[in-house]
């Protein structure tokens, strides 16, 4: 049995029409970008959502050097063996992880953002995909208003504004409103 957060990342990714690892990628730059402003190093951070637990995983990344310049993301191969024995060799890369328990309120929502931001462009390049092929071919519409001139449309998948120019003008009568765009 699956854990309800990828059964709901599953339902989103369905209901948006994008793909689920899309979802997770941006959980996991929301994760991490919180992260760099709760914790406000240099530090070379990663996330890794862990898809039976829910979890995101949180690690700082160290390069195994022979002298340390920059401690923050660099660790010397002396103590890089001391860590993990004689597997450890210079240019390798070491995973330290770091609690993402603390991160507040703050951070949450600036998870909940990036999320959003995420989710919407990826709607977004579905959206233009789809209709980019069709540049010059005449779709059908419902007209839902007019605002400032401009129709507002909707398709099954999405809303559209056909700006000032040649267009079908509002009706003066009474009759239902359609367009061709």
């Amino acid at each position: 049995m699956q854990n309800p957060l990828m059964q709901t990342i599953e339902a989103l990714a369905k209901e948006k029409g994008i793909e689920a690892d899309t979802i997770i990628t941006a959980i996991e730059d929301a994760v991490l970008t919180a992260s760099r402003k709760y914790y406000k190093t240099n530090e070379n951070l990663k996330t890794r959502f862990n898809q039976e637990t829910g979890q995101v995983d949180l690690f700082a990344i160290k390069h195994i050097v022979q002298d340390v310049e920059d401690p923050t993301t660099q660790i010397s191969l002396k103590e890089a063996q001391d860590l993990y024995g004689e597997e450890a060799e210079v240019d390798m890369e070491i995973e330290f992880p770091k609690r993402t328990d603390v991160l507040g309120r703050i951070a949450a929502q600036t998870a909940k953002q990036v999320i959003f931001q995420k989710v919407r462009e990826a709607e977004r390049e579905n959206i233009f995909a789809e209709y980019n092929q069709r540049i010059g071919e005449v779709i059908n519409t419902t007209v839902k208003r007019f605002e400032s001139g401009d129709l507002i449309v909707e398709r099954p998948c999405c809303r559209a504004r056909n700006s000032r120019g040649p267009k079908a003008t509002r009706p003066a009568s009474g009759s239902a409103p359609s367009s061709r765009a």
